[in-house]
């Protein structure tokens, strides 16, 4: 039987390491998170049964830290997405699949970012990756409607 304290809270970790990051060195910005960032998501990825989920609370986590601490959280999710590429070879996960839950997390974080956050990075994504951007809306509209209650 697993226990939720036999669990890692992966959201918190990467929340607590990033935010470590920018309280050591609040102006070096996304370049500074981003290897921390992809040293989370690997671990979780790893040793989680599924790691859907554990990437999802790694990029909510990561990305909450960078908002509550002042960063630039469009600049900072577009240099965690660019990496992902590399991180897919050294995980058990095919690129789309990676992208699509790193998203899901960072649109996690968009009801609490606010519209400006979200036209930007949607922005961002649609001139770096053509076409992706309306998968991240579709992400960000159902956030947006679970913090609103909407969605179970």
């Amino acid at each position: 039987m697993i226990l939720m304290a036999d669990i890692p809270d992966f959201e918190k970790q990467a929340k607590d390491a990033v935010a470590a990051v920018i309280t050591v060195d609040p102006v070096a910005g996304a370049a500074s998170t981003v290897p921390i960032m992809c040293r989370h998501l690997s671990h979780a990825a790893r040793i989680s049964k599924d790691p859907k989920p554990a990437v999802i609370a790694v990029c909510r986590g990561s990305m909450k830290a960078l908002l509550l601490g002042g960063q630039n959280v469009p600049d900072a999710a577009m240099a965690l997405m660019e990496a992902l590429p590399n991180m897919s070879l050294m995980m058990r996960t095919g690129p789309e699949d990676l992208m699509s839950w790193v998203m899901e997390g960072i649109a996690d974080v968009i009801p609490m970012a606010g519209v400006e956050v979200r036209d930007a990075l949607s922005t961002k994504i649609e001139e770096k990756f053509m076409g992706v951007s309306s998968i991240f809306e579709g992400f960000c509209e159902a956030a947006l409607k679970k913090s609103h209650g909407s969605v179970p």
